[in-house]
C-alpha cells in the first residue's frame, strides 16, 4: 500500500530532480502533473508491492493505471503521453521505464518527439561547435521546413527581428510561404551569419547555409547531419524506430505547433500543406484542452516553455 504521504514525499523529491534538470519548463509542468495523476491514483487504487522501489510491482501498477486510463476514455496520444512522464519518473527512481506496451497513433503524431527527446535533442545542439549545424538544427526544429526547403533558402529569404523574424519559403522549393521566427532560433542564427561571413566562398553564392567549399548544402548534407546530432543525443527510444531524420523535426514542430493551441488551417499553412487532411494528421489529442486563438509564436512559446 502506497500511502498519501510517501506519495506526497515521492513528489516533492521528484519535482527537485525536474527542477534541476534540463527539461523545459512546460515539459517540467506536464510530466509533474502526469506523475501526480499517477501517484493520486495509486493511493486510491493500491497497489500489490511496492511501485516505487520493486520493478515487478512498478509492472502491475503502471500496466494498471494504463487501463484505468483506457477505461477513463483516454485518447492514444493522451495515454502515452502519461506513459511517457512515467518512464522520466522511474527513470528517476532508478528503476527504469515499466514494461508496458503503447497504443498506436497516426503516423505523423508517432514519429514527433515527445517533449523530453525534444529538449535532449535541443541540449545536445546548443554543444556544438559549428554555428551552422546549430542553425540547421534550430531551423528544421521550429519552422517544419522540409529538407528540400531548407537547403533552397538564400540569404534574402531570412528576415531576421525583434521576437524572431520570419523566413519566406522559395517557391522552387514548394508552394512560396512566410513562416514566423520563434525568438528562440534567432540568436542561433545571427551566430550562423557572423560565422558564414568568414567562410571562403561565402560571397560567391547566395545559399543561406553552406558546405565547406562554400557551395550550397545538399539534402543528404542535411540528413546526414541531423542524424549524427540524434546519435549525439543518444536518441535511442526513437519514435518509430531508426535514425533522427529532419522529417522527424518537421512532425515535431507541426504537433509542437498544435499542442500549443494554433489553429489547424494556420498549421497547414506554415507547413506547405494542400490538404488540412494531411494536417489532421498531427491532431489526434495533442492539443487536449488548448485554446486555438494563438499564433504561431505564441504556440511554440507554449509548447517549448
Amino acid at each position: 500500500m502506497i500511502t498519501g504521504r510517501r506519495a506526497r514525499d515521492a513528489l516533492a523529491d521528484y519535482e527537485r530532480a525536474l527542477a534541476n534538470g534540463p527539461l523545459a519548463k512546460q515539459t517540467r509542468r506536464a510530466y509533474r502533473s502526469r506523475v501526480a495523476g499517477f501517484l493520486r491514483w495509486l493511493v486510491v487504487a493500491g497497489a500489490d508491492g511496492d511501485p516505487l522501489a520493486d520493478p515487478a510491482a512498478r509492472d502491475r501498477a503502471v500496466d494498471r493505471y494504463r487501463q484505468h486510463l483506457v477505461a477513463d476514455g483516454a485518447r492514444p496520444t493522451t495515454l502515452n503521453a502519461a506513459l511517457t512522464a512515467l518512464d522520466h519518473f522511474y527513470r528517476h527512481l532508478r528503476l527504469g521505464p515499466a514494461a508496458t506496451g503503447r497504443e498506436p497513433v497516426p503516423a505523423a503524431v508517432r514519429h514527433a518527439l515527445p517533449p523530453e527527446l525534444r529538449d535532449r535533442l535541443l541540449h545536445a545542439v546548443d554543444r556544438q561547435d559549428s554555428p551552422r549545424d546549430r542553425a540547421i538544427a534550430y531551423t528544421l526544429l521550429f519552422t517544419g521546413l522540409r529538407t528540400a526547403e531548407l537547403v533552397a533558402l538564400d540569404l534574402s529569404d531570412l528576415r531576421l527581428a525583434a521576437g524572431g523574424g520570419r523566413l519566406i519559403v522559395p517557391p522552387a522549393a514548394s508552394s512560396p510561404r512566410e513562416v514566423p521566427l520563434h525568438e528562440r532560433p534567432r540568436p542561433v542564427l545571427q551566430a550562423w551569419l557572423r560565422e558564414r561571413d568568414r567562410w571562403s566562398g561565402a560571397d560567391a553564392t547566395g545559399a543561406l547555409f553552406l558546405n565547406r567549399r562554400g557551395g550550397r548544402l545538399t539534402t543528404r548534407s542535411v540528413t546526414d547531419l541531423v542524424a549524427r546530432l540524434g546519435e549525439q543525443a543518444g536518441l535511442t527510444e526513437l519514435p518509430g524506430g531508426g535514425r533522427l531524420t529532419p522529417q522527424a523535426l518537421r512532425h515535431t514542430f507541426g504537433a509542437c505547433l498544435l499542442a500549443g493551441g494554433a489553429d489547424l488551417v494556420l498549421v497547414a499553412t506554415l507547413m506547405g500543406h494542400k490538404r488540412l487532411d494531411t494536417t489532421r494528421r498531427y491532431l489526434d489529442d495533442t492539443a487536449d484542452g488548448a485554446h486555438r486563438e494563438v499564433d504561431a509564436r505564441q504556440a511554440l512559446s507554449r509548447a517549448y516553455g
